[in-house]
């Protein structure tokens, strides 16, 4: 992004932002400004002067359309789970793409459909690619609940599922708003091994906190933005 300038209400709060992250790296962006630039790259706030672009085109992002942008993926609370999937049904789900059948709110049993839907996931996708799952979610503080429902889990622990999701898919890019709420500080330590794209990848990670220790850990590159 280029000259972004953005506001919360009658506040600017980002003024003539440049930022970018580069392939295979890690950039944090530390302070009370980073959900704002986390809302504007996701399009829950539209920039007043300035440009986004992805893969050297102008992005124009739609919160719930972003996810269809190839090799591009976010994290939302709550966003896309299905209350009548198990916990690893639910990540499986995200790494098949966006789903033909709608999500069922946490708090309610999923249909037929959606029972199909978990079904498919277990036999569609490779052994491997279901372990990676119960490892990720494991690493996160999951353990005790891969093979449970949904509607069975914590709802302070559900943005967990979607992080797993997120790094399960992936992306070339990830965008991640304060990952490591909700996380002692063990399993932010995980967290922070687990956005190291692997070598030779060409995954780019944008994550904003206000973790201090956890932006030391994680990134390559730490910007302060206040707010």
């Amino acid at each position: 992004m280029a000259g972004v300038r953005a506001r919360l209400g009658r506040s600017v709060v980002l003024d003539d932002l440049t930022l970018s992250v580069e392939s295979g790296q890690v950039v944090v962006v530390v302070g009370g400004a980073g959900a704002t630039l986390f809302d504007t790259v996701c399009g829950f706030v539209r920039p007043e002067a300035g440009e986004i672009t992805w893969r050297g085109a102008a992005l124009r992002p739609r919160p719930h359309r972003l996810t269809t942008l190839g090799g591009l993926a976010r994290t939302l609370q709550g966003v896309g789970l299905y209350g009548g999937l198990t916990v690893v049904e639910n990540v499986l789900v995200g790494a098949a793409g966006v789903p033909p059948v709608a999500a069922v709110p946490a708090g309610r049993r999923g249909g037929v459909g959606v029972a199909l839907l978990g079904g498919a996931q277990l036999r569609l996708r490779g052994e491997e690619l279901r372990e990676h799952a119960r490892d990720s979610l494991t690493r996160l503080g999951l353990g005790d609940h891969l093979d449970a429902e949904l509607t069975a889990v914590p709802a302070s622990l559900h943005n967990r599922v979607v992080l797993a999701r997120a790094l399960l898919v992936g992306p070339e890019l990830l965008v991640l708003d304060d990952p490591t709420a909700g996380l002692d500080a063990t399993e932010a330590a995980a967290l922070a091994g687990m956005l190291r794209p692997e070598a030779g990848s060409d995954r780019a990670v944008l994550v904003t906190t206000k973790d201090a220790e956890f932006a030391a850990r994680a990134a390559d590159r730490v910007m302060p933005l206040g707010g």
